[in-house]
């Protein structure tokens, strides 16, 4: 647990980061209950509500674990340095971006004779961070000696990069208005499929890979084939996001074999690490079952004609909130309990209180009979929407309490060794 202590700010604000955009989520389920006092644009709110969770904390905190893995303290070198500053950037850049998705979305701001769409910008600082980490990361990698990369980390990082190459083009689409209504909306879900498909997903798997020490003989099949079939299905899935009508056969199958491809690498995953860890593999069930939860998801929706579930706005929720706060979220929760050997309890409120938040969601889809349907799904929803945040702020609170005593335990022994 000491490590945590290194640089600990920046876990801090990702923390913060959750639970300020849960808190905004929580806001906007709010709003369609009741009107807010503040005069705020719901789709701005959900806009920041997203962005903040992409960029604080579901880029944020798996960067700061993979420093971690490969240097665990301080350390004088060029690249670690060049870690360290780049997560700092993502930390400043993430937070900036949020006033201004929340209060504008992406319309550009008045700021003397310019008008300027500060949250683009911001938000495309942060992927300038991300660079720096990758930059800083592989010369840490090929200079340290003993090291054994973890291959779903560096998989993880090659489709961060990937992602970002999306967000660009239609930076680069919306200032020279090329491309029509359809390849901007494409390229952002190219962005939005790597990111979570391929970045969200491998990272994950890294932490789950490392946590049970999963040696590379003990996979079903080679980890550089399971992260084959994520980083070549991932991107195929951008047209998952797309309208019904501007979806073209083509297409179609493009998403649907890249949703097989990733359901497949995630199951053979999973598989091993149950198979192999069974016997400790404790409540590192729950990001597994979450994981396999969505690749049923997937493969269901690969198969199944598209007109049944595309145009129905709440399954994509569901699937959006199984696959980012069931199977990641819960997951580096259990990476940061593991680390430091707390007590199980407080894993298992953040576990309910997202169970709970994943299981009102379905009042939402297709799935939920509309003869018991009404204007009361609103009001779980909102009230289901805040016990993550507060879940996830005990759990910071204690995590932070705990860090700080063997901090201050070692801080105490290293001046009586030097007396």
């Amino acid at each position: 647990m000491t490590s945590l202590a290194k640089n600990s700010g920046i876990w801090q604000w990702a923390m913060f980061s959750f639970v300020l955009a849960g808190f905004t989520g929580f806001l906007f389920r709010f709003g369609f209950v009741e009107p807010l006092p503040v005069d705020l644009n719901l789709e701005n709110m959900r806009h920041a509500h997203s962005h903040l969770m992409f960029f604080g904390w579901a880029s944020l905190l798996p960067l700061y674990l993979i420093k971690l893995d490969i240097v665990s303290g301080y350390h004088a070198a060029f690249g670690v340095r060049l870690m360290k500053n780049a997560l700092w950037w993502i930390v400043i850049f993430g937070l900036l971006s949020f006033p201004p998705f929340l209060l504008y979305g992406y319309k550009p701001i008045a700021i003397g004779d310019a008008s300027l769409p500060l949250s683009v910008i911001f938000s495309g600082m942060v992927m300038l961070g991300w660079y720096g980490f990758m930059a800083g990361y592989w010369i840490t990698r090929r200079r340290k000696k003993g090291y054994t990369p973890n291959p779903f980390f560096d998989g993880a990082l090659v489709m961060l990069f990937v992602s970002s190459l999306g967000a660009w083009s239609v930076g680069v689409l919306q200032m020279t208005n090329f491309g029509g209504v359809l390849l901007p909306k494409a390229l952002t879900h190219f962005f939005l499929a790597t990111f979570i498909e391929g970045w969200v997903i491998l990272v994950l798997m890294g932490l789950v890979a490392k946590a049970l020490q999963l040696k590379e003989d003990e996979f079903e099949v080679s980890p550089t084939v399971l992260i084959g079939l994520i980083a070549i299905g991932a991107p195929l899935t951008f047209p998952y996001g797309i309208a019904d009508g501007l979806i073209n056969f083509d297409l179609s199958v493009a998403a649907r074999t890249g949703g097989v491809l990733i359901a497949e690498g995630v199951l053979l995953f999973v598989y091993s690490a149950i198979k192999n860890r069974w016997s400790n593999i404790s409540i590192w069930i729950w990001p597994l079952l979450f994981l396999v939860v969505k690749s049923v998801m997937q493969l269901v929706a690969s198969v199944s004609p598209m007109e049944m579930w595309l145009s129905d706005h709440g399954t994509r929720i569901l699937y959006l909130h199984t696959t980012l706060l069931g199977a990641f979220t819960v997951g580096v929760i259990w990476f940061l309990h593991h680390m430091a050997n707390m007590q199980k309890k407080y894993f298992y409120f953040v576990l309910g209180s997202v169970v709970l938040l994943i299981m009102s969601l379905v009042l939402m889809t297709t799935l939920w009979p509309e003869s018991l349907s009404g204007p009361w799904i609103f009001n779980v929803l909102a009230l289901a929407a805040i016990f993550p945040v507060i879940s996830v702020l005990f759990f910071w609170i204690k995590l932070k309490k705990m860090v700080d005593q063997e901090h201050q335990s070692v801080e105490i022994i290293r001046k009586e060794v030097v007396l």
